[in-house]
């Protein structure tokens, strides 16, 4: 029997197909001509991140945290941070000419704290002023992080919050460096002293301007009004807002702290210092205005309230010594749960209505 013959498959030539169209020479072209006065603008556009993979941007070595006021006698530190670029590199921390704080940058980080003594304020002496720097050294980069330390009785160089605390106008930390209030010392210098004068600006009022339901207390007082306010650090926006005092001085200054300080949950009593760097400033200047304090109306939420009672003993206790007058604004605003309503179980963050009136004309009388 014959086999059966098994055709091998057809392998088909692969083609390529041109589309070409005939040009006849000396016909008249139908594409648009270029405009040679006119050229095209080309739009320069920032590419995507998406097309630059393994570029990263990391932030500098900088201070995150430091203490506003610091007593000339008081050791203190402050934190800094720095980005971990190349795990395992070593290097040290140290201000110019003090000891040396070595680190390890660690794995599995993106970045590290850790906390520097603030030099000794004893260095600024007799100077109103000092300029530090912290020396950052490492393998892979090197950074210099200054710090300007700063006499209460000298002009306060506060320009902005960085984060919640004070920088100057190049962005360094500023540390106001303030004396201890001596009863015995300010008796002798009462005695030996003639009264310093008061002066003759316009009042001025700093602080939490109590806003509620698109409303303020400050609203029409006859003063200089700043609000200085912060998520955290309240006390430090209004050291920045009191940097530039006017000329003539103010007669009357009020400092309103308001009640952020606690909801943000970063109250301490430094907050008072405010009181004490201010009245030595004043003091250096040749003149006693009017100071008063204005305490704040109560805390709707009950869970403040054992914070709200020692914030509000030390706050009065920092007035009573440097002589300010204490303010009551809770005396003035009422019972906090009809001060704050408004409907059934609605209520505002500072009283409202007649009670916000009621204080309205509680600081008018005070800037009298």
């Amino acid at each position: 029997m014959g086999q059966a013959r098994q055709t091998p498959p057809m392998r088909l030539p692969l083609l390529c197909l041109a589309l070409v169209l005939p040009v006849t020479a000396g016909e008249p072209s139908t594409a648009p001509a270029a405009n040679l006065d006119n050229p095209p603008v080309v739009i320069q556009t920032t590419p995507s991140p998406s097309l630059a993979p393994g570029l990263r941007i990391w932030p500098a070595p900088a201070f995150t945290h430091w203490p506003a006021v610091v007593y000339r006698d008081e050791p203190r530190n402050l934190a800094f941070a720095l980005p971990v670029r190349q795990p395992g590199v070593s290097g040290t921390i140290a201000w110019q000419g003090g000891a040396v704080l070595p680190f390890t940058l660690p794995d599995h980080a993106d970045r590290i704290g850790g906390l520097l003594d603030l030099p000794s304020p004893l260095l600024l002496g007799s100077d109103s002023e000092r300029r530090c720097v912290a020396e950052v050294r490492m393998a892979e980069a090197n950074a210099d992080l200054a710090l300007h330390l700063v006499a209460s009785s000298a002009p306060w160089p506060h320009v902005k919050l960085r984060e919640g605390f004070p920088v100057d106008a190049q962005d360094a930390p500023v540390v106001l460096v303030d004396e201890r209030f001596d009863a015995a010392l300010a008796r002798r210098w009462s005695l030996a002293q003639t009264p310093l004068p008061r002066p003759t600006g316009t009042a001025l009022i700093v602080g939490d301007p109590l806003e509620a339901l698109g409303r303020s207390p400050w609203d029409g007082l006859a003063a200089d009004r700043r609000p200085a306010t912060d998520e955290r650090y309240p006390h430090h926006a209004a050291l920045v807002a009191l940097a530039v005092l006017p000329v003539p001085l103010p007669r009357t200054i009020i400092w309103c702290p308001g009640n952020q300080v606690v909801r943000g949950g970063a109250w301490s009593a430094e907050e008072g210092r405010l009181i004490g760097a201010l009245t030595h400033r004043l003091i250096a200047l040749g003149a006693k205005p009017k100071l008063v304090l204005a305490l704040p109306p109560d805390h709707l939420e009950s869970r403040y309230q054992a914070i709200q009672e020692g914030r509000r003993d030390a706050l009065v206790q920092e007035a009573v010594t440097y002589q300010w007058t204490v303010l009551d604004l809770n005396r003035a605003a009422g019972e906090v749960a009809v001060a704050n309503r408004v409907a059934e179980g609605v209520f505002t963050t500072y009283p409202n209505g007649e009670s916000q009136a009621r204080i309205h004309a509680a600081l008018a009388k005070a800037l009298e």
